[in-house]
């Protein structure tokens, strides 16, 4: 799995981001668990998957992260992340933010350069260093509180 992104990472997030995140997280497990649950914090964003298997954990995941919150989720394939400069600025203008899955490092990078809208790198996965910051938080609850944190 290529790094993360530094704005997601959880150093660069730091000991008062990180406790905002997981502050987030257990209000959001709470508000599902109510009679109201979850309030449509995303409704009208627009967010791309890019990845070559829509299908995988990691994609369906991030994708009942999002659409539980509102968002709409555009499965896009990884390919996309590696055309011309012109594609990535498309993509931002497209789209509120891009989840990459399977994406290589350099064209990650690229994506994120020319975007101009927060990219991921692969946060619905598991193996994400954010999830073994975050300890006992709810994974999903967490990637939630983290596309609310980037998406407001």
């Amino acid at each position: 799995m290529p790094p993360p992104f530094p704005s997601w990472s959880p150093d660069a997030l730091g000991h008062d981001g990180l406790s905002a995140l997981l502050d987030n997280a257990n209000r959001f497990s709470r508000a599902a668990a109510s009679p109201d649950g979850l309030p449509p914090l995303l409704r009208g964003k627009r967010l791309a998957l890019l990845s070559s298997d829509h299908t995988s954990p990691e994609a369906l995941a991030f994708q009942k992260a999002a659409t539980e919150l509102g968002a709409h989720v555009a499965l896009v394939r990884a390919d996309a992340a590696s055309g011309p400069r012109s594609l990535a600025a498309l993509l931002g203008q497209l789209y509120d933010a891009i989840e990459c899955q399977g994406v290589d490092d350099a064209a990650l990078r690229a994506l994120d350069r020319e975007a101009g809208v927060p990219v991921f790198n692969n946060i619905g996965s598991a193996a994400h260093p954010l999830y073994a910051m975050a300890g006992a938080a709810d994974p999903h609850r967490l990637l939630q509180a983290l596309l609310c944190r980037a998406l407001s």
